[in-house]
């Protein structure tokens, strides 16, 4: 029988296939894969699954673990949760049944480091040291990915934050996203925008124009055809502020400024949180610890002309 998370009846061992789920990206959808009965690795993989207990995914940006779905034949179904370092022959015969090309070489090295703990982080306490940043952003008239231009420089920004506190609605309330079918079908984008489409909304599908490429123009431009606003400094006036950041080439992430003057996210399927990946009160998300998400695009206000879908 397979260890499992959650089944309503006795599981039963025949014809079982099996899904793969590499948790990997905030935004995009994550990288799933089907392991039947004729796979090269099928035997090794029953065997490694049905061998012990599961372990919880891990939290931060990133590589968080593998969620496995046996179906029998029987129509049954069963999961298993497999968290990041803590079973790694497990982690690794998981990816290593990934079909070639299905992952970039770049989430591959990802991936096998934090199998191997190499990204794993001491948790600090307190906030991450602010600097002063300003964000300078110039968006053409026109807001074509292919023409927008983002410029990011580091100056002040104190004032501007004690300023934007007493504009911002969003209250840091993880219960309200962090329960059943709203925590998977909602990201980043959604938590964001603090609207809960649960549809895993996509920069630009609002509008009817999805951003082609993972780039920090791309996915700016196709947020701002959403109708979000662009700014050219990180102050939203009486809309909420968020920050759009990007691993390139592979995923973007959005975190948003709370009335508490912290900012808070939430990756992805997994649980809202107001710390970063090394557990630390998000005071400044240009210096927080965002994993592989390195590139700030740029801020946005989001108020009542924003349309997700």
């Amino acid at each position: 029988t397979i260890v499992v998370i959650s089944v309503r009846a006795e599981f039963y061992n025949v014809g079982v296939d099996y899904d793969v789920t590499l948790n990997v990206f905030s935004g995009r959808d994550n990288p799933k894969w089907k392991i039947g009965s004729k796979h090269p690795m099928y035997k090794r993989i029953a065997f490694a699954v049905n061998s012990g207990p599961p372990t919880d995914l891990g939290k931060d940006l990133g590589y968080c673990g593998f969620t496995v779905q046996a179906r029998n034949a029987l129509g049954q179904s069963a999961w298993k949760t497999v968290g990041r370092h803590t079973n790694r022959k497990l982690e690794s015969i998981l990816l290593k049944s990934c079909a070639d090309g299905d992952i970039s070489s770049r989430v591959m090295n990802h991936v096998n480091q934090g199998i191997l703990g190499q990204n794993l982080k001491s948790v600090k306490q307190g906030p991450a040291k602010p600097v002063l940043p300003k964000i300078n952003v110039i968006i053409p008239e026109e807001t074509d990915s292919e023409n927008v231009h983002i410029n990011v420089r580091m100056v002040g920004r104190k004032k501007r934050q004690a300023a934007r506190r007493r504009y911002c609605s969003t209250v840091f309330e993880p219960q309200n996203w962090n329960f059943g079918n709203v925590r998977r079908r909602n990201n980043c984008y959604n938590y964001a925008t603090n609207i809960q489409t649960n549809t895993f909304a996509q920069p630009g599908r609002g509008s009817g124009r999805r951003h082609r490429r993972t780039t920090p123009r791309h996915v700016y431009a196709a947020a701002v055809r959403d109708g979000l606003t662009p700014l050219t400094i990180p102050d939203a006036g009486r809309e909420c502020l968020v920050v759009l950041i990007i691993w390139l080439g592979e995923d973007y992430h959005f975190l948003r400024l709370d009335s508490d003057g912290y900012w808070s996210q939430k990756s992805g399927r997994t649980r809202a949180r107001n710390t970063d990946d090394r557990g630390r009160l998000i005071s400044d998300p240009i210096v927080s610890d965002n994993g592989p998400y390195t590139i700030v695009a740029g801020f946005l206000g989001v108020g009542t002309r924003a349309r997700i879908r």
